[in-house]
Parts: C-alpha cells; structure tokens; sequence
C-alpha cells in the first residue's frame, strides 16, 4: 500500500504540473485575470484530479495489492510497475495531444472526438503534421513519457517503511482508510456530491483557459464520453405509435396521417414574392458565427457583407445552429429533422428514396433543380452519398476546381469554390438551387489572408479584452473575414448576371472561437439568418423572432410557392416562430439559455417532441 500511495502522489503531482504548464503556454489569455481566479482555479484542479488519480491507482491496486495480500508470491510490483507506467505514460500523451486539441475547439476533450471518429481521416492527418506538428509533438510525446516512466521506476524502488509492532492495528487502520479515502476521491475532495467537484459544475471562473485547466486530460475525457452518452441515450430508446403520435400532435401535425412527412403538411400563408426566383442560394458558412455582429465586436470590421446584408434584406439575430459541428448541421438541413446525438448522414435515405422532410426534397418539389456544392472533398463524412440520397441531383466538390494549390487539408478556399459555382451558374438551363458549404473558416487557418488585403494592423489595435492577441487568433480572425469578404463578392456578382437570385445566408455552428474570457451565450455560441434578394422585404422577420436551421426550408415555400399550396416542415417557418431550440440551447422572449435551465414547461414539452418524432424516423427511415 505504500507503494501505491507513492503512485498515486507521483501521478497526481504529474496532473497538478500539466495544468501548471498549460496555464504557462496559454498565459497569454490571462492577463485580465487576478491571483485569486489563477489560485482557485489550480484547487479545484487538484480536487477534480482525485478522481482521476483514483481511477489510475485502482488498476494496480485491484490487481497487484489485494492479491498480494492474499498471496505473497504474487508479481505485484511487476504489475505495479507496468500498470504505472502504462497510466504515467497515457497521462503524458494525451497532455501533449491536448495542446493542439484545445487551439482548435477551445476546451480540453469534449464531445467532437466521436465527430473526429467518422470525420475525414486524411484531412485530420494532414492539418495535424502540417500545421500541428505532428512528428515535433510526437518526439516531445515519447521523450517526456520515458522520462516520467524512468523516474517513476526510480521511484518506486525506494524502500519502505517496515512496522516492527501493532501489525493488526496497523492492518485495520488500513482497511478502514481505504475506502474512506476512495469515497473522498470520488467526489472531488468531498464526501458527498453537493459539496464536491463534478466535472458538470467545475468552470467556477469567467476565464476559459482556467476553466479548460481545471479539468485534467482524464476528466476531460470523461466528459466527451458522458456527454456522446446522455445525446444518444434518449435518441435510440424505444418509441411507442401512441407516443409518436401524440408527439405529432403537440407539434400540430396530423396523427392520422400514413407518414410522418403527410403528418407534417402544411399550406403557404404569406404573400410569395413578385417574382419566382430562377436561382436559390443557401450558404452554409463554416464557423459563420453571430459574434463579430454583435455591438462590442462590430468596430473590428470582421463581417462587413453580415452588415451589409442586414441593411438590405432580412435577417434575425435569434438564431440558433441545429448542432454543434458541421455535420450535425447539416443533417438538420438534409432530413428536416433536430440532433438528436446520430449521425444519420451514415444511416438515412438507404431505402432508395430521400426522407420528405429535408430541404432538398422539398426544392425538388417546388420545380428547381437541386445542386449541392461543397468546398472540401467528397470522402467527407461520406457527403456526397449522403445528399445524393437526400433529395440533391447533382453533388460538386473541391476536386472539381482549379487552384488546387492554394487549398487546405479541408478544401479549396471560398474565393475559389465561389468563382466556381458562378462560373457553372451560367449555364443553367432551368430553375436551379444551390446548397453551398464552405470550409476556409477552419483550422488550419492556413490561408495568406494577408495578401488578400486583411488589415491585420488594425484589426489587432480595436481588439477588446475578450479576445488574445496572439498570431494564432490574429490568423484566426483573418479567416473569418476574408470568408466573409468573399462571400459578399460572390453575392453582389450573381446578383448582376441575376436578379431574380433569392439568396439565405447563416453558419453551420459558433463556439470554436477562443474568447480569452467568458462570454454571452449570444457570442459563443449564436449565428446570423440572412434573407436577401429582389422583393425581400426588411420587415420580413420582426425582432421578436427566433429560429433554427430546420425553418429556413419552410421560409424559403412562403417566399416562393402560391399562397395556399402544400410543403412539408417539422417546424413552422421562421414568420410564425418565436423561440426557437436545438441540441442544448433555447431562444424564447429574447433570451438565450442552456435547456438544463429551461422553465416553461410548454416549451420543453414541445422540443422533447420533436427529438421524439426526429428518433422515430431515425428508427424506422421512414
């Protein structure tokens, strides 16, 4: 036991040096912080990391001390030794991966590993050797593990103190620290969950790093795979017909009805616009996010075609992504149904026919030709085949546009893709519309937007406390505005060659800006609705409005089909809607909140209704 209690200080004063050093690598964010948000930020560390000593200990002491106990010539040092060396080791490797991990998605490992599970893999190998440093950091990995490894053995080889007297006393005391000390460890430094450190409840600072450092690797892990569990659990449970029926009923559908898409029909109300549209756009912007909108962040000059959309067409502010990552939004958009934790883009449209309720179905239905243009490469999360199953005619990629050279592991950049589109837009002999998906908006953030006329200089002199001003955020911001830059040129060109163009314009998520401090709601985690084109009117949606992704496609039936003929929709559009939810957020009254705070019965009734139905036609495809 003594040589546990020396494993389990090592490794714990291991944990307690990896927040230290990150804290150090990142301090950069931290200058607005006081002593005391650095101090409480490091004891509730070492509370939480308890529980992750505690788990690595287990292991050795289950399998090496108590049999031992038992039997005197079991190899428990043997077994101590390597059990140590294999948790000291893994420590080490996920400390060094976290690194790169949390320059990317701003947190310590969180639900984007089972994303990372079916993404791209060549496209993460490449950003990772490219610009991560994959074989630097993995050089680091190895010489730092077999230097914690070497001195743990060093360690462990120290002698230890032998009682010469009251052996049975000494053996009961044991038994009976033990578990005392394991219930202690379970809960944070606590003996009870109320006054413990949960991994739920550990961000007690308004700093983000200090946050992301309270947690070590292993709880953060722990967190990525509680949270994939409780998104899934409620997704794959078993749904009765009178449940899904009464789940259509509270939505206001038809429960009678022989499909879930004839539940769900409904008839245009509004006016159409004077003129059909030839061409419909819908850009989904990578990382296009609500923030540098927002009246504290507009002077950075970040998302000028944002501003200029919002002063010529319509737009709401109160809107939400339909999940937390690219993929995740765009099933929303392909199936017409909310997250519910699948990834149905592997699973849906196998019967031959798409799904009714997504937006390409209903395009379809509404006369144009569906074409789906993305930036990056078409082995993406098996992308091509999964919108050619959901309602898409045509499905174009990266590899199909010039430039090559200037692409990133994940695509070509938007200047690119958006001169290739409008070029192929020329010759469309029929009513046509486009999804488009763009990926510059990403790391690597590899792109020279400076020589794209980025104002770096002045960008860095308006920047605000809330966000750091290394050049790894500068290059960050760059890319933001260059994707929005020409995103705008794109608009105001095919405007020209047509005028009739009904553009919509929003972000597939927020939440992967690093923010050096805590932030609303609003700017971590909102994205902007555009609509704009001929006869788009401002006062198309009113301030009151709040919306998601999944009625954008009912908004696009009111604005061009006759008043009065049928589509199909989950959700009302965005005219008739004034709160609005998605996999963890709500909108309602104007506010925003977490749904885990949500107080209006009504309303959670009413989205627990819609993951119902959404987990039934994942269930049954149909």
């Amino acid at each position: 036991m003594q040589q546990d209690a020396k494993l389990f200080l090592y490794i714990y004063i291991l944990l307690m040096v990896f927040r230290i050093a990150f804290l150090l690598i990142y301090s950069g964010q931290l200058s607005e912080a006081r002593a005391e948000d650095v101090a409480a930020a490091l004891w509730l560390g070492a509370r939480i990391s308890l529980k992750t000593t505690a788990f690595l200990v287990a292991f050795p002491f289950v399998f090496g001390t108590i049999p031992y106990a038992i039997w005197g010539r079991w190899p428990a040092g043997r077994i101590r030794a390597i059990l140590g060396s294999v948790a000291v080791g893994l420590m080490t490797l996920l400390f060094v991966i976290r690194i790169p991990y949390y320059e990317i998605f701003h947190q310590g490992y969180n639900i984007m590993l089972f994303n990372g599970m079916k993404d791209d893999k060549w496209a993460i190998w490449d950003t990772a050797v490219k610009q991560y440093q994959f074989w630097p950091r993995l050089l680091e990995a190895v010489l730092l593990m077999v230097l914690f490894i070497w001195l743990l053995q060093k360690i462990l080889r120290t002698p230890v103190w032998q009682p010469q007297g009251h052996v049975r006393i000494w053996t009961g005391l044991a038994i009976v620290f033990v578990p005392v000390f394991a219930i202690f460890c379970r809960f944070g430094g606590a003996f009870h969950s109320d006054s413990g450190v949960p991994w739920e409840s550990a961000a007690r600072t308004k700093y983000v790093v200090l946050n992301e450092a309270i947690l070590d690797d292993g709880q953060a892990l722990y967190r990525a795979y509680s949270t994939h569990e409780r998104a899934t659990e409620k997704a794959v449970r078993p749904i009765s017909e009178e449940e899904r029926d009464a789940a259509i009923a509270r939505l206001g559908g038809n429960p009678d009805a022989d499909s879930i898409e004839e539940a769900f029909t409904r008839r245009t109300m509004a006016a159409p616009l004077a003129r059909r549209p030839r061409h419909v756009i819908v850009i989904l912007g990578e990382n296009y996010a609500l923030w540098p909108l927002l009246p504290e962040y507009r002077a950075l000059g970040l998302a000028k075609t944002g501003e200029w959309l919002e002063a010529n067409g319509a737009h709401t502010y109160h809107f939400l992504p339909n999940g937390n990552g690219t993929m995740t939004s765009l099933n929303g958009f392909l199936t017409g149904l909310p997250d519910i934790g699948l990834y149905v883009n592997y699973t849906m449209g196998l019967h031959g026919r798409p799904d009714g309720l997504g937006i390409g179905t209903m395009m379809k239905k509404m006369g144009y030709k569906t074409v789906f243009w993305y930036g990056g490469l078409r082995s993406w999360q098996d992308i091509e085949h999964f919108t050619l199953r959901e309602g898409f005619d045509e499905f174009h990629c990266a590899d199909e546009l010039p430039e090559q050279g200037k692409s990133s592991s994940w695509g070509a950049p938007d200047g690119v893709l958006f001169d290739g589109i409008r070029e192929r837009m020329k010759y469309d002999a029929e009513d046509t519309f486009y999804f488009i998906l763009t990926t510059s908006n990403h790391p690597p953030f590899a792109y020279d937007v400076d020589a794209e006329g980025f104002p770096r200089d002045e960008v860095a002199a308006k920047l605000p406390p809330s966000i750091p001003t290394d050049k790894a955020t500068m290059d960050q911001l760059g890319h933001i505005w260059y994707a929005d830059k020409v995103m705008g040129e794109f608009i105001r060109q095919v405007q020209k060659d047509d005028s009739s163009t009904l553009f919509v314009v929003t972000g597939d998520h927020a939440e992967r800006f690093n923010f050096a401090t805590d932030v609303s709601l609003w700017a971590l985690s909102g994205i902007p609705c555009y609509f704009y084109g001929d006869g788009v009117r401002q006062d198309l949606l009113d301030e009151q409005m709040a919306g998601s992704h999944l009625q954008i496609a009912p908004t696009l039936a009111e604005l061009i089909l006759p008043t009065g003929r049928p589509y199909t929709s989950l959700l009302p559009p965005l005219m008739k809607s004034n709160r609005a939810f998605n996999h963890r957020l709500y909108i309602e009254d104007g506010e925003i909140g977490e749904q885990k705070n949500l107080t209006d019965e009504d309303f959670r009734d009413d989205i627990e209704a819609a993951r119902t139905i959404a987990s039934w036609v994942v269930m049954h495809d149909q």
